[in-house]
């Protein structure tokens, strides 16, 4: 998973979270995105197979958009099972930093 906010920790909590469900430790990676404005938490699949675990994880974790998408997908291991979820502003309680304004 990805924590795409500014606020610390929302990946690690998150993949507490998880774990204490009964997903096994080894599976589940927490970091951080390179953006921090993502703004709805969304969990990605790769193959269609995986729509329903990808439903069943977001109503595990409190309800997250669903979204098929292949740039997840690793070209040597096409059967590869993934799921990716990208921690949005709809779970962070800090804001992101105003975007630099370019001085006249």
């Amino acid at each position: 998973m990805l924590n795409a906010t500014p606020e610390e920790g929302l990946d690690v909590q998150l993949r507490d979270t998880l774990i204490n469900a009964g997903w096994p430790a080894g599976s589940v990676s927490a970091s951080i995105a390179e953006s921090q404005d993502f703004t709805d938490t969304t969990i990605y699949y790769v193959s269609a197979a995986d729509e329903l675990a990808a439903i069943g994880l977001a109503d595990l974790i409190g309800g997250a958009q669903i979204e098929q998408s292949d740039f997840l997908s690793d070209p040597n291991d096409p059967d590869q099972k993934q799921l990716v979820i990208v921690i949005g502003l709809d779970r962070s309680s800090v804001e992101p930093a105003p975007a630099d304004t370019p001085a006249e």
